[in-house]
């Protein structure tokens, strides 16, 4: 009696915290589909009685939605493969191999991850002017590696770390040489932990607001973080639904990903690479 009371108090509490993070959520949803009448009723409409797209038509054919939504997908794209191409190569190099200045170079790396983004702000904005890199997306790319490698190369020690070395003794008595046991022992082995970094990675450069605030001038250039950030600053009256519609539209790759990769994600964070 004592263990189902207990069990009870852990299932309200999972669902009480369930309903507190995905309320907002809900009711960001919600608020897309509806009318500024509805948005300013009151009591307010927590279930519409109907369902408008006049928010998402604003967006996108006024907002200039498709071409944030693009740029913040190219950007994105563009850093998460390269960052774990050289963060995979990187991981495995600090974890298999040991050479001189291996930890200065290790303490290094983790030290730039440290460091808030917006410090560097200036010296890339003077650099980026110099080579004529500012407002690209090329530019903000770059970037957005420097940041994104550090956490990923760590990331990757770890999963490599977990493999057995007798997995790859195996492989160099078979035959293989060092490119051969990356290529295809190393990498299939730490396939959750290519998944895990690469959300990671998106995501922080789908959200990121500083770098692309300051290196991005034009329309034609801005993410979606900047977008939604105008639809605020531009307006005279703030269009709550717009607003909405366009939050809606950012939150769509994060619950994607996370719906389609569970799988990897929780093996990912929980053994990384193989068992035993």
């Amino acid at each position: 009696m004592k263990i189902q009371s207990e069990r009870l108090i852990i299932y309200f509490l999972l669902i009480l915290f369930a309903v507190f993070f995905l309320f907002p959520i809900y009711w960001t949803v919600t608020l897309s589909f509806k009318t500024p009448g509805q948005i300013f009723v009151t009591p307010p409409e927590f279930f519409p009685s109907s369902f408008h797209l006049d928010n998402y038509a604003d967006i996108f054919s006024k907002g200039g939605a498709g071409t944030y939504f693009l740029n913040s997908l190219i950007v994105s794209i563009a850093t998460t493969v390269v960052a774990v191409l050289f963060a995979t190569m990187a991981g495995y190099g600090f974890s298999r191999y040991k050479f001189k200045g291996k930890y200065t170079a290790l303490y290094t790396v983790i030290i730039v991850r440290m460091i808030p983004g917006l410090v560097y702000t200036i010296p890339f904005y003077i650099v980026y002017q110099n080579v004529g890199l500012l407002n690209s997306l090329t530019g903000l790319v770059i970037s957005y590696i420097t940041f994104s490698l550090p956490l990923a190369i760590w990331l990757f020690m770890g999963f490599y770390d977990q493999i057995p070395t007798e997995v790859f003794e195996s492989a160099i008595i078979d035959g293989c040489n060092d490119y051969g046991v990356f290529r295809h022992i190393a990498i299939k082995l730490v396939v959750p932990g290519i998944v895990v970094a690469s959300i990671l990675i998106f995501l922080g450069a789908w959200n990121e607001f500083g770098l692309a605030l300051v290196l991005l001038f034009t329309d034609t250039k801005k993410t979606l973080p900047i977008g939604i950030n105008g639809l605020i600053v531009y307006q005279e009256d703030t269009p709550f639904g717009s607003l909405a519609a366009a939050g809606t539209i950012a939150m769509l790759p994060a619950i994607i990903l996370s719906l389609t990769t569970q799988k990897y994600i929780v093996r990912g964070l929980t053994d990384g690479a193989v068992k035993g």
